[in-house]
C-alpha cells in the first residue's frame, strides 16, 4: 500500500474518533444543562406524627413554595409524618403524598397505627345534604317497600327553604357546611360519603337513604336548614324515629345518642340555643335508614338571625367543627361499648 494512502487511512480513522468523541461529549453537556433534580427524592423517612402550630399551614402538592396548593390547615391538626428533607417535612393525608412547611409543625406523641387498626379506626360516616334545585313531585312510600293498598305516601322532595334576609337557598347551606364536615372528618381519619356533590342533583329523599345503606356507612346524618311560619321560632334540633318503628326501632338507642351527641358538641361550638330531639316516622330518609339516622335541623332560614349565622362562612365551619365533635362522641361510647368499657 502507497505510504500517502495509509497515511490517509490513519488520518481518517483518528478523525473520526475526535467526532465521536466531541459528539458524546455535546450530548452528555446538553443532558446536564436541561436536567433538573426531583424535589420528591431525597427524603429522610420517617414514621411518626407532627401537628400545626400555625393557622395558617399551607399543604402543598410538591416541596416547592410556588407548587399548587392541597389545602391550609388550622392550628393543632394532626399529620402522619413520613419523611423530611431541608425546610420540608413529608405527610400523608386522604391517602395523598403531599408536604408542608417544617416550620409550621412540630412533633406529637401519638402511637403510629398499625395497617389492621387502621382498617378498625376507619369508621364510616353517610352525610346527606338536604334538598336539592329541583323539587320532585312524584311521590314515593313512606316505609320501604311498602307495596300494600293505601299504603302512605310522601313526595321524593319538597321545595327548599330561602332565607327571609339574605336570601340563600337551603340546598347551598347544607351542601357546604356537609362539605365542611367531611374535610373535618376526613382529616381524623374516618371515610365520608356524601348523597350529592352539586345543587343540580336529583335524587329522592329514599334515594339518599338507599344510597347511603349501599355505601357501608355506619351512621348516616342528614342535614337541613327549614323554614317555619313563625318567624320567632329559632334554635337547633334533631329528629330520629321511634323505638316502635318496624324497620328502625332496632337502632332507636343508638339514634337518640347521636343525636344528642350533635346537639350538644353544635351548642358548645356554637352557643345557639338547643330546642331538642324529636322522635317522628313520618321522615322518608329516616324510615329507609339500615344504620342509626338522625335529621339535624342546623337553624332556621326563617328567622332573620340565624339566617344571617347560616350564611356566614366562620358560622358554617363552627357548625361543622361540632358536629365532627359529635361524631367524636358518639363513635367514643359505641367503641367502647364493644370493648366493655361503657354500660
Amino acid at each position: 500500500m502507497p505510504k500517502i494512502r495509509k497515511k490517509f487511512i490513519i488520518f481518517g480513522t483518528m478523525l473520526a474518533f475526535l467526532l465521536l468523541f466531541l459528539t458524546a461529549c455535546g450530548k452528555s453537556s446538553t443532558k446536564e444543562e436541561g436536567t433538573t433534580e426531583d424535589p420528591t427524592i431525597g427524603f429522610v423517612a420517617k414514621k411518626d406524627y407532627v401537628v400545626t402550630t400555625a393557622n395558617d399551614t399551607i399543604v402543598y402538592r410538591t416541596p416547592d413554595y410556588d407548587g399548587e396548593k392541597y389545602d391550609v390547615l388550622k392550628t393543632g391538626v394532626n399529620l402522619r409524618r413520613t419523611g423530611v428533607k431541608d425546610n420540608w417535612t413529608r405527610i400523608r393525608l386522604n391517602d395523598t403524598v403531599l408536604y408542608v412547611e417544617t416550620s409550621k409543625v412540630k412533633e406529637t406523641q401519638i402511637e403510629w397505627a398499625t395497617e389492621q387498626e387502621e382498617q378498625v379506626n376507619s369508621h364510616v360516616v353517610f352525610i346527606d345534604p338536604g334538598k336539592q334545585i329541583y323539587a320532585m313531585s312524584a311521590t314515593e312510600p313512606l316505609f320501604p317497600n311498602d307495596t300494600s293498598e293505601g299504603a302512605k305516601q310522601k313526595k321524593k322532595m319538597t321545595k327548599g327553604a330561602v332565607g327571609v334576609a339574605s336570601g340563600i337557598f337551603e340546598y347551598e347551606v347544607t351542601l357546604d357546611v356537609a362539605e365542611k364536615l367531611k374535610h373535618e372528618l376526613e382529616l381524623r381519619g374516618y371515610t365520608v360519603v356524601l348523597s350529592r356533590a352539586s345543587h343540580t342533583a336529583s335524587i329522592s329523599n329514599g334515594e339518599r337513604a338507599v344510597a347511603g345503606n349501599q355505601s357501608g356507612a355506619e351512621i348516616m346524618i342528614r342535614l337541613s336548614a327549614q323554614a317555619t311560619e313563625n318567624p320567632e321560632t329559632k334554635g337547633i334540633l334533631g329528629f330520629v324515629t321511634s323505638a316502635e318503628n318496624p324497620g328502625t326501632g332496632k337502632n332507636y338507642e343508638n339514634s337518640f345518642y347521636l343525636a344528642n351527641s350533635l346537639l350538644t358538641e353544635i351548642c358548645s361550638a356554637t352557643e345557639v340555643n338547643r330546642i331538642g330531639i324529636f322522635q317522628t316516622d313520618e321522615l322518608v330518609f329516616l324510615n329507609y335508614a339500615e344504620k342509626p339516622a338522625v335529621s339535624v335541623q342546623l337553624g332556621f332560614l326563617s328567622n332573620a338571625e340565624e339566617d344571617q349565622k347560616l350564611s356566614d362562612e366562620e358560622y358554617r365551619k363552627l357548625l361543622s367543627r361540632g358536629l365532627a365533635n359529635g361524631v367524636d362522641t358518639y363513635f367514643s361510647y359505641v367503641d367502647g361499648k364493644a370493648k366493655g368499657n361503657q354500660p
